[in-house]
This record gives C-alpha cells, sequence and structure tokens, in this order.
C-alpha cells in the first residue's frame, strides 16, 4: 500500500477515514492520521476489533474499563493489534509523515463512547452514534 498522497500545498489537516466494507457481522474502515492527529480515549460501543498499521507510525494509550492503568506503546509499520468489548485507547499520529491504519469492528459499530481520566478511573465524557457511513 503506498502511503497517503497529498500535495505540498494541502497538507492533511484532519483524520480522513472510508468505510470499505460492512456485513452484518464486521465492518472495515481506512483511516489516514494526520501529524499530531489522534482520537482520544475511546471505545467501540461493545464491539470487538483489530487495526493494523499500513504506513507510518501510530502511539496508543490503552486500558480497559474495568482497569485503571494505562498502557502506551508505538506500533509501526505492519504491527497492528486486536482487542475486545472492553478496551478503550486512544491513537494519535506523532510522527511528521501521514499514518494509515486499516480498522475492523464485529458487530459493526453503532456508537463509541469517549472517556476522559480521573483519580477513580475512567470517566465517561460523551457518546457518538452519528458519523459519516454509520449504520
Amino acid at each position: 500500500m503506498e502511503p497517503w498522497a497529498q500535495s505540498p500545498d494541502l497538507p492533511l489537516l484532519e483524520r480522513q477515514y472510508e468505510l470499505l466494507d460492512r456485513t452484518k457481522e464486521f465492518e472495515l474502515w481506512l483511516i489516514h492520521w494526520p501529524t499530531d492527529g489522534g482520537l482520544v480515549l475511546h471505545d467501540h460501543g461493545g464491539s470487538s476489533g483489530a487495526f493494523h498499521v499500513v504506513w507510518g507510525c501510530l502511539d496508543e494509550t490503552s486500558t480497559t474499563r474495568r482497569r485503571h492503568a494505562l498502557h502506551q506503546q508505538r506500533l509501526a509499520r505492519s504491527e497492528g493489534k486486536s482487542f475486545g468489548p472492553e478496551y478503550v485507547h486512544s491513537v494519535v499520529n506523532s510522527e511528521q509523515t501521514v499514518a494509515t491504519s486499516i480498522h475492523a469492528y464485529s458487530p459493526p459499530l453503532t456508537s463509541m463512547n469517549f472517556y476522559q481520566t480521573s483519580p477513580a478511573g475512567l470517566v465517561l465524557s460523551r457518546v457518538e452514534t452519528d458519523w459519516e457511513g454509520a449504520p
């Protein structure tokens, strides 16, 4: 897969995503992450999933809704991970080039819950149920 093709005059300023496929059992998304672009702590509304970096690097901070410790790791090209429905993570591209990843969810997403951290653990800050490509 080739890196994000962009004109030097038109840099990628925000996350770009495209629904590749959706069935009753799963959905696949292609996501392009700009420099310093990311998504704050969130879960996938009860869906299990996986993602794979196909270009660049992504920094991930993760935990579960039951665990309070945050784990950080960098995922480089050709690396990825899978996760269950309790998984909560943030994803950021801290590199100087656009990163690209493919994401799979099962069942297909119907919502995403966003969190903030507090001394007591995760605190739900908002629920998203409406985005481009959502059922």
